[in-house]
């Protein structure tokens, strides 16, 4: 596999800290943690990957999408985070996806765990990531952002 062109010459971190939070390259071992916060936070993830994900989404679905979000990102075709705090651990996810079809524009998209403080956690980490990827991605990149 290539790496996307828009990638192919960024060094992409597997770990990165965003002020309070911590991003870490998602993988199979992300696995249960995954799971559990996919699920438990399924009607405010409701249509985010799809019109209906993540209903009926299986444990077994999971682990091929973490292996596929793993390969993409050491691939440098796409990139998945898991998002942590000291003070709570996993509380959601990032992602970088270039269009397929043509270069220079992608994706942004974030979402955090269904606590009563996600809102704010959103609106915190919304300005750094997208901060961050200003800097890291080519100049002139366009970049759509979606959160949830």
């Amino acid at each position: 596999m290539t790496p996307h062109p828009d990638f192919e010459a960024l060094d992409v971190p597997q770990i990165h800290h965003l002020g309070p939070f911590e991003l870490a390259m998602l993988t199979a071992d992300d696995l249960e943690e995954d799971y559990r916060a996919i699920m438990s936070s399924a009607s405010v993830l409701q249509g985010l990957f799809g019109p209906y994900w993540p209903t009926g989404w299986t444990m077994s679905e999971n682990e091929t999408d973490l292996h596929w979000h793993h390969r993409e990102f050491t691939t440098k075709r796409s990139f998945a985070w898991v998002i942590r705090t000291e003070q709570s651990g996993y509380i959601g996810c990032a992602y970088l996806n270039p269009d397929n079809a043509t270069t220079g524009s992608g994706e942004a998209v974030y979402w955090m765990i269904d606590t009563a403080d996600r809102i704010s956690q959103l609106d915190a980490f919304g300005p750094l990531y997208v901060d961050w990827l200003t800097e890291l991605l080519p100049d002139g990149y366009a970049l759509n952002v979606r959160r949830n």
